[in-house]
């Protein structure tokens, strides 16, 4: 065995042996789902989409949750999710304001690695207003682009305290294949 193909077959060993669950965290329209998958996939990992598990479980979309109970009771299926959470080797993407509330960013941390997904308001915005799903928080203003804009600045500095505290941070533009590959090692070493 070459010496490249070696380093290789002990590196996915030594994923497998480590059972781990990595959290990618970040505002809404970061990417969480889209680059879980991906890294998931490049990890041989189980993906979660926390916003999808909370839909098939409560037999309702986030949307319907937050309608009827409000953000507060939104908040609280969330937190009770994650604490109920047990699984290993999963990326597991999480809702732009889980880690925000109810001390879930202590939960995220004790339960295992957590990636922020660090965009700028301005690329949120462009991301958001071109999105296709229903997102609660902005709905009624998801066409005006000032007061979107203004929404994402603020949350996102109220936000960011907590988001800052992930284990990793990395800028979750065009993330390429090497880069993808870059973070998957820092994950390993956290």
């Amino acid at each position: 065995m070459n010496n490249a193909v070696q380093k290789s077959f002990v590196k996915s060993l030594s994923l497998r042996a480590m059972s781990q669950v990595v959290f990618l965290i970040g505002f809404m329209g970061a990417g969480k789902s889209r680059l879980g998958k991906r890294l998931a996939k490049r990890m041989n990992f189980a993906f979660l989409d926390a916003d999808q598990e909370i839909e098939k479980a409560n037999n309702k979309t986030v949307d319907e949750l937050f309608a009827e109970l409000g953000e507060d009771g939104f908040r609280t299926i969330e937190t009770n999710w994650l604490a109920d959470l047990n699984v290993e080797n999963t990326v597991v993407a999480l809702g732009g304001g889980t880690p925000c509330f109810n001390n879930n960013m202590e939960l995220i941390l004790q339960k295992g690695k957590s990636v922020y997904l660090e965009l700028s308001a301005k690329m949120l915005v462009d991301r958001l207003q071109s999105a296709k799903g229903i997102r609660p928080l902005i709905e009624p203003i998801k066409d005006n682009k000032d007061a979107l804009h203004q929404f994402v600045q603020e949350k996102l500095k109220e936000r960011e305290v907590f988001y800052k505290q992930a284990h990793y941070t990395t800028r979750a533009m065009s993330l390429s294949a090497n880069r993808l590959d870059s973070l998957i090692e820092v994950i390993e070493w956290l």
